[in-house]
């Protein structure tokens, strides 16, 4: 699959439909920019393309909402709005997989069995 293919599947995964014309614009753009950067800094760590790219396949309209909200709760002056909205789409990403793995709830259903008493 080309780049412009696989990026207009991300777009299309991400349910873009849902939002306001003009919240849509903001996502596709920082998206594109994501897709399209040669690596991408997250605190200390440099991410390489491939890595990013591998996470936006995870986007839909859910993780999108959850960033609008996000966004939306900001209580700081922001110097560079674009390169803040591709943080918190990529962070919003990564926290999805981690918020399942800590969930008291989940890991109630699903965690091991607990050791037998006395051990």
């Amino acid at each position: 699959m080309s780049e412009q293919e696989q990026l207009a599947q991300i777009l299309e995964n991400c349910e873009l439909w849902i939002f306001d014309p003009d919240t849509a614009k903001v996502f596709a753009n920082a998206i594109e920019r994501l897709f399209y950067s040669d690596s991408f800094r997250i605190g200390k760590a440099v991410l390489p393309r491939t890595n990013v790219r591998s996470r936006l396949w995870d986007l839909d309209g859910i993780i999108l909402q959850s960033v609008q909200s996000k966004l939306a709760a900001n209580q700081r002056d922001v110097k560079n709005s674009t390169a803040y909205t591709m943080a918190v789409i990529f962070n919003t990403i990564c926290e999805t997989h981690s918020d399942l793995l800590v969930d008291p709830y989940l890991n109630s259903l699903g965690g091991p069995p607990a050791p037998p008493a006395g051990r």
